[in-house]
């Protein structure tokens, strides 16, 4: 969303446009849950179609509007989680038995994302908040893994989109371990200067 080094001003603490788009995602992601529970998928489709929205459109009027704040990365990560826990929770509901019979994958993406933050709070007092490359990547194959799972068909796939998520993490937790300070936005641990080792 944003450059690795940001500087916050004043102004830029208030909610920005990109910030309350990113806001919407976190207010809306529990709706998931409750439109699955309620086994409305007409507009739990909807819903979910537009929340994958905000994930770009954020970033996006972030560049445009030159209102990219380390602040809208952290706000960003955190509507991540939100969300990312909201579609876990609506598939509960749709198809428990899946949930039930991947639950070994599950349990490892959501350990490896828990000791990612847990890693970055204890080193910095800070949740990541890095958008790499791969985490990137991983949402690509994390869409068609849960279509997948919810339509009890080519199972394999959100198996492999698990799979990528505990990578991801595990990267991110490199990243922190090379990182004298916090940082925001970065791509991968191969694009940090050799001077950001401990």
């Amino acid at each position: 969303m944003i450059s690795q080094h940001p500087v916050d001003s004043p102004r830029k603490h208030r909610l920005s446009l990109p910030n309350f788009v990113t806001a919407l995602r976190i207010v809306g992601s529990p709706a998931l849950v409750l439109l699955a529970y309620w086994q409305s998928t007409f507009w739990l489709g909807l819903l979910l179609a537009f929340l994958v929205f905000t994930e770009w459109f954020d970033g996006f009027l972030a560049r445009k509007l030159h209102e990219a704040t380390s602040t809208g990365a952290r706000l960003d990560s955190i509507a991540d989680a939100f969300f990312y826990s909201s579609i876990l929770g609506a598939v509960a509901f749709l198809v428990p038995g899946q949930i039930i019979e991947n639950s070994v994958w599950i349990g490892a993406a959501i350990a490896s994302y828990l000791c990612s933050w847990l890693y970055s709070w204890i080193k910095f007092r800070r949740l990541p908040s890095y958008h790499t490359l791969l985490a990137k990547g991983a949402w690509l194959v994390v869409g068609p893994g849960i279509a997948c799972l919810v339509a009890e068909w080519q199972t394999w796939v959100f198996q492999l989109a698990m799979a990528v998520v505990v990578v991801a993490n595990v990267e991110a937790m490199a990243i922190t371990r090379r990182l004298r300070e916090p940082r925001v936005n970065v791509l991968s641990i191969w694009t940090l200067p050799a001077d950001s080792d401990d």
